[in-house]
């Protein structure tokens, strides 16, 4: 068992005492998944927004400009539960709620600061872009579109539109990063994102933790 143990530290630590990175001057791309925490939002009137807890996933690519020093884009794609209630203008009338699904897709540049040049580092980020939100809800009767197929004849389908939301975001994120030989990495981190043009809408921030597997080339 001793010989075991002393085989394995043997191996593994060439790999956890490097003190090289194969960050700088080099391309990297990772995939994540998305953790968001639930989010509550309230508006004008009464009428409120709750946004169940997620788990999504995400494209990251970034050029390390040195090895402290990278700047790239996310991509992430998410679809919460959500219950909106929309407060009648009357109080006669009942509140309208609708219980559903949102589709969420965030597209945003940022630049990472590495604190450490070797492979094991805690970083900070911070990045603007934008945050896409389909409720998935018809805004008004369907449009029906009709083409020629060469078999069945003319094909009739009703589409919908949607309401659908786009928002600036901006925030920053901290972590670590650990690289393995070869130029295989690993990222944990949490970040923190402000939703800039929801007008009255209190507390418009969102929060996730992002765990990223990756490679640089």
């Amino acid at each position: 068992m001793r010989n075991l143990a002393l085989a394995i530290l043997l191996v593994a630590v060439p790999c956890i005492s490097s003190a090289d990175s194969n960050r700088g001057q080099n391309w990297e791309v990772s995939v994540s998944g998305v953790f968001q925490d639930s989010k509550s939002i309230g508006g004008d009137g009464g009428s409120s927004l709750d946004i169940n807890s997620d788990v999504g996933f995400g494209i990251n690519v970034a050029y390390n400009i040195s090895s402290k020093l990278s700047v790239g884009a996310d991509f992430e794609f998410l679809r919460p539960n959500y219950r909106a209630v929309l407060a009648a203008e009357s109080p006669a009338d009942d509140d309208l709620v609708i219980n559903h699904k949102i589709s969420q897709f965030n597209g945003r540049l940022k630049g990472t600061f590495n604190m450490i040049d070797g492979p094991f580092t805690p970083f900070l980020e911070a990045g603007l872009g934008w945050s896409y939100f389909d409720s998935n809800v018809a805004d008004g009767p369907p449009t029906t579109g009709c083409y020629w197929h060469p078999w069945w004849g003319y094909i009739c389908s009703n589409y919908y539109s949607t309401f659908t939301e786009t928002q600036f975001s901006y925030g920053a994120g901290a972590g670590l990063r650990y690289e393995f030989v070869g130029g295989m990495f690993v990222k944990a981190s949490y970040n923190y994102w402000e939703m800039d043009g929801m007008g009255s809408a209190e507390d418009s921030s969102f929060t996730a933790g992002r765990l990223e597997i990756g490679g640089t080339f």
